[in-house]
């Protein structure tokens, strides 16, 4: 895991053009490095609209697809591996086991909604099939 202090605005890595700011180690009251430079309200504006024509491009894709790209997420989150669980625990003070637990979950819940997406049940969608012999009287298909 390389932290090179930019931002990332349509997929591109952009050096901010305004001041910067650090992360704090809160448990050793440490500056953490890279610097972060600030994005300014033109590149503000610049990610803004990138990500709502993502959203456009996005929203129209298969449920397939949408499924793929979190279970890519909760494989690229693990594949950090324990790099991530240093660098969190670095910025937040808490304890390796925690953070190892916020990624377990987190990486759960991204396969999870991706069972989901794929089921399609998140759709509201109710098919009560006919049943012809029901007594007292038949049902019917309900849709």
């Amino acid at each position: 895991m390389t932290l090179t202090g930019h931002s990332l605005i349509a997929g591109q890595p952009v050096v901010g053009s305004g001041n910067t700011a650090f992360g704090f180690n809160p448990a050793t009251n440490e500056q953490l490095h890279p610097a972060y430079s600030l994005i300014t309200g033109e590149q503000l504006t610049t990610a803004t609209s990138a990500a709502a024509a993502a959203y456009q491009s996005f929203s129209t894709l298969d449920p397939e697809t949408h499924a793929a790209f979190l279970e890519a997420i909760a494989d690229n989150i693990e594949a950090i591996g324990e790099e991530l669980v240093i660098r969190a625990g670095q910025e937040t003070g808490l304890p390796a086991a925690r953070l190892q637990g916020e990624r377990a979950r987190t990486t759960g819940q991204l396969r999870l909604f991706a069972t989901v997406v794929r089921q399609g049940d998140f759709r509201g969608v109710r098919i009560d099939p006919a049943l012809p012999d029901r007594m007292p009287m038949p049902r019917a298909d309900i849709r």
